[in-house]
């Protein structure tokens, strides 16, 4: 082969590489812009999702045919169904590579200052009446628009959005130039009547009726939920070595994102539990170990919490090991990880009624290490011990301080607990 020729053909191999978008590039070099719509559409129990896609070259280094661009790597969640893809001709070969990314093989070489636009289509699977996806964008150059019908609430993880209200629709669109630097959920309900799904709890000193509230379409939310509700409070009762503390039964109602005021989930005592629609049955777990930590006379908010998720895990670790292991460790390292940018004393740490853009992270830190404490207490003094500190909090007939928790924590064990107060202080 010629050695002119040769060359050429090394340039074009090493030039035609895979232009990954969510990776920092120089827009001086390559240019992506992205037009995403996201269509709500309820009685397919779909959102279809297609996105236009312009990729340019504007690398010099391709100039005088000295290479070009043929593919283009592109994140897709592992979610989406019914992949398609296709330019103004044809369809569009791809395949799926490692980490949800797909490689899309262009119709066309892209040689210097020219550009190719393609067309990703495909679906997410929601419900008739709730529809919970995310948009996973990245940089500046994508506009996002989302059109759901009109009776559905949404609730958007972000508010930089311009709103069209149509006849039958709303419309959120996001225009070009916002910065997407990671995933947004989009939570959205059609509100109906509820259903209602029911069963008994079999537990130490009674039986306790269980009653699940769910709108329809949702019955095997509704299933799912009532499965790990009777048999998660045997073993809260178990490892608590309290009984189940309420004379009352229990509700749990399916909810919107309104009705939770932006929590997972929350325990209102007699009126029931109420769960966003979306939320897993770790947060489930939670809101049922709140009927045990009320009876505890906590004072402080990271005691109600923290322990409720600590027996969330000892629950969990005895349904599903795996499970119970990858939330200990993504509670661990979402800790370390926000503790540069929000760490407070958990004395002084409380929770809002509602929860909005701007208290999410805090709240969220605040959970986290209320979380990591009563681990370190349960990992250094063990679950008998903790057992017979739990009995000594609910004979306590005023609330619980900080101070008297450590008393109380600490007669029950000869292991030193000083470093409680590390993180309480």
């Amino acid at each position: 082969m010629d050695d002119n020729l040769k060359t050429i053909c090394f340039l074009i191999a090493l030039i035609g590489i895979l232009f990954t978008p969510c990776a920092v590039a120089d827009n001086s070099v390559l240019t992506t812009n992205i037009n995403a719509q996201y269509n709500v559409d309820p009685d397919e129990e779909t959102v279809h999702v297609v996105k236009e896609i312009l990729f340019t070259n504007s690398n010099s280094d391709t100039k005088f045919m000295r290479g070009y661009y043929s593919n283009y790597n592109y994140y897709l969640p592992s979610s989406a169904k019914n992949i398609v893809a296709y330019d103004t001709e044809r369809e569009v070969v791809f395949r799926e590579n490692a980490a949800g990314y797909h490689t899309f093989y262009f119709n066309h070489k892209v040689w210097y200052e020219n550009n190719y636009k393609f067309y990703i289509a495909y679906d997410l699977e929601i419900s008739r009446n709730t529809a919970t996806f995310y948009l996973n964008e990245q940089g500046k150059n994508t506009a996002v628009t989302i059109e759901v019908p009109s009776d559905f609430d949404t609730h958007i993880g972000r508010d930089d959005y311009v709103l069209d209200t149509k006849k039958y629709s709303n419309v959120y669109s996001f225009e070009k130039g916002k910065e997407w630097t990671r995933s947004c959920v989009v939570n959205s309900v059609r509100p109906t009547e509820r259903l209602t799904l029911q069963g008994t709890a079999e537990l130490r000193e009674r039986d306790v009726g269980i009653e699940v509230n769910y709108w329809e379409g949702e019955e095997e939310w509704a299933q799912r939920t009532l499965d790990t509700t009777l048999k998660s409070l045997p073993i809260l009762e178990k490892t608590w070595n309290v009984p189940f503390p309420e004379k009352y039964n229990i509700s749990i109602t399916q909810a919107s994102i309104d009705e939770t005021q932006g929590y997972g989930g929350f325990n209102s005592g007699r009126k029931g539990i109420w769960m966003l629609h979306s939320s897993s049955e770790e947060i489930l777990i939670h809101e049922l170990a709140h009927y045990w930590t009320r009876d505890c006379n906590f004072e402080q908010i990271w005691l109600d919490e923290g322990y409720a998720d600590l027996y969330t895990y000892i629950t969990l670790n005895e349904l599903d090991p795996e499970k119970a292991d990858a939330r200990k460790d993504r509670f661990i390292q979402k800790y370390n990880n926000m503790k540069g940018d929000y760490d407070l004393p958990l004395d002084q740490w409380i929770t809002p009624e509602s929860i909005d853009s701007i208290s999410e992270n805090e709240v969220n830190f605040g959970y986290k290490k209320a979380f990591v404490l009563t681990y370190e207490i349960y990992q250094t003094i063990g679950l008998e011990q903790m057992q017979s500190s739990n009995m000594d909090l609910v004979q306590s007939i005023d609330p619980v301080t900080n101070e008297e928790y450590i008393d109380i924590v600490s007669s029950s064990t000869s292991e030193n607990m000083t470093f409680a107060k590390d993180f309480i202080y």
